[in-house]
């Protein structure tokens, strides 16, 4: 596995998806994302991966939902699904609003053992 640490959080690249992994004290934002963006389009070019969007359970990390919104397009563009594992519910809250708006498979799980026992649309990628 090939991971970067950007300080605030890291990424694992995988052979279908890149697990974003948010660091204690880390803040995702906008810019996060296209920092994120700009990597994965240097390793992998333009082919659709899935987005493992995860934390550590006792970190403290904030994660600005906006960029859901502001980057909709650009998501839908590079990632075939998402999932985000946390127990925070602003979290639960952000995702459900996005996916709504949003053509990609989407997924909130609590448990990282959810994605793995439960998800049929990403379980042979992992």
């Amino acid at each position: 596995m090939n991971t970067i640490n950007l300080g605030e959080f890291r990424l694992d690249f995988q052979a279908h998806f890149i697990k974003l992994k948010i660091n204690n004290g880390g803040h995702f934002d906008s810019d996060s994302f296209q920092n994120c963006l700009d990597l994965k389009s240097e390793i992998y070019g333009s082919r659709k991966l899935g987005l493992l969007i995860t934390n550590e359970d006792k970190n403290d990390y904030s994660i600005d939902p906006l960029f859901l919104i502001k980057d909709k397009l650009v998501l839908e563009d590079n990632f075939k699904w998402i999932i985000v594992v946390s127990n925070k519910n602003p979290d639960y809250t952000n995702f459900e609003y996005f996916k709504r708006l949003t053509s990609i498979p989407c997924k909130f799980v609590t448990d990282f053992k959810e994605v793995a026992d439960h998800d049929t649309y990403c379980v042979h990628t992992m």
